[in-house]
């Protein structure tokens, strides 16, 4: 069995609706494994920019576009809530390296917030890619600015001083990493332009034709 003919399987079906389907699922696997790839690199230090991370990124990627993955329930609520499911492997990594944190209520929950505010986009992958380009990257750097402002509140909450100037104390603290933040957005694009190749597919097109014509043919 050639590599050829299997990757022939893994990305082609038998109807051009079975091969964006088997695409679209390869593409939400492969954005689960960015994601845990992603934290377990920053949680190691392998990654010298701090807030410097792949996962606001992809959760807003796939949450903006709509993903058909055919008729499988499964799948589809794998994409409905693929933002709670990707955070699992979030808060496994947390847990197993940092142990339990309060902070981890603001973390998670910014996620989320992150991963709602980017469903309510409802792409099309057969958008254009500047349309698409520009609305995903507008809605991951404000994601990001309510990410950090949300959890750069819980830090005040759990160790700040409790008053107006402990709080604006935090937050021009917080400036120059959400600085670091933004420049996750360089991801959008290439993650982007990932789920439009996957999308290439031939898809048959019917021709309309009036009623009573034929075609014509020439007698020699």
């Amino acid at each position: 069995m050639s590599l050829r003919w299997k990757l022939a399987k893994l990305l082609y079906g038998k109807t051009a609706e079975q091969t964006l389907a088997k695409r679209f699922k390869i593409f939400v696997l492969v954005a689960v494994g960015l994601i845990a790839i992603s934290k377990l690199l920053y949680l190691s230090g392998a990654v010298p920019i701090p807030n410097f991370e792949l996962i606001i990124p992809t959760m807003v990627v796939i949450g903006s576009l709509s993903l058909y993955c055919g008729n499988s329930k499964s799948w589809n609520r794998l994409v409905r809530y693929f933002g709670i499911i990707a955070l699992f492997s979030v808060y496994l990594a947390d847990l197993a390296f940092w142990g339990p944190n309060p902070i981890y209520a603001f973390t998670w929950s910014g996620f989320i917030i992150v991963w709602l505010i980017s469903m309510k986009n409802k792409l099309s992958t057969f958008d254009r890619f500047k349309k698409l380009l520009y609305k995903t990257t507008l809605t991951a750097a404000v994601g990001i600015l309510l990410f950090d402002i949300w959890t750069a509140f819980g830090c005040w909450l759990g160790w700040g001083e409790k008053s107006i100037a402990g709080l604006i104390a935090i937050y021009l603290a917080q400036i120059p990493f959400t600085l670091y933040h933004l420049a996750s957005l360089v991801f959008v694009p290439p993650l982007l332009g990932l789920g439009k190749l996957m999308m290439k597919v031939r898809v048959p097109v019917s021709v309309a034709v009036n009623v009573g014509s034929g075609v014509r043919t020439k007698e020699k």
